[in-house]
């Protein structure tokens, strides 16, 4: 199977929004709201791959009749939905723990097609790795659940990377600089509960 990478997908879904979510899906990506580094990466040809096979994992799960607003209300929805998404692309096992090795290749072939992050990929993946295993020791899968690695991973590089985009590319509004200032203070910016409403 060619191993597109899930993190385009996944922390979208982590974080929640898109910019039409209906109940087919047809379209995919993140709210301008939450899109806060303009560098051109999600028009990109390897943030669209990921569609279809999103898609199929909503189906498979039951929840691509589910509004966004009951999607993200329920975090075990989206920590199935990218377990799901991982194991489409054999980027995790059967239990849903992560192969890093061939994650790690896969993350590196996404994001290079933005040339100011390949640098930074390195260390990224790394703390990502380090925070994901950190989160599934300090929680691990229960008994007939999903496993949420994939998910803590997921968030990790948006996270990252949305606080090292260059000034130049940033996105100024009020919620953009709202979210940088949770994440830089290592608050969860939580857009499950809608905690950013507030600054739209």
């Amino acid at each position: 199977m060619n191993k597109l990478f899930l993190v385009a997908v996944v922390a979208a879904v982590a974080i929640g929004t898109s910019q039409a979510f209906v109940p087919a899906f047809h379209r995919f990506r993140r709210s301008p709201s939450v899109r806060c580094c303009n560098d051109g990466f999600e028009d990109s040809i390897n943030h669209e791959k990921v569609v279809a096979v999103r898609r199929t994992c909503a189906e498979e799960l039951g929840l691509n009749e589910m509004s966004e607003e009951e999607l993200v209300k329920n975090r075990e929805n989206l920590v199935c939905l990218v377990e799901c998404i991982a194991k489409k692309h054999e980027l995790a096992d059967e239990t849903g723990d992560l192969l890093h090795e061939d994650l790690a290749k896969a993350v590196k072939d996404h994001f290079s097609v933005a040339e100011w992050k390949v640098p930074l990929l390195d260390d990224f993946i790394k703390q990502c790795f380090d925070h994901a295993e950190e989160e599934h020791e300090k929680h691990p899968t229960e008994e007939g659940k999903c496993n949420p690695e994939g998910f803590e991973f997921s968030y990790c590089p948006w996270r990252h990377f949305t606080l090292a985009c260059p000034e130049e590319l940033q996105d100024d509004s009020e919620r953009c600089e709202a979210i940088r200032g949770k994440l830089k203070s290592d608050e969860d910016v939580g857009f499950w509960n809608n905690d950013l409403n507030e600054t739209k």
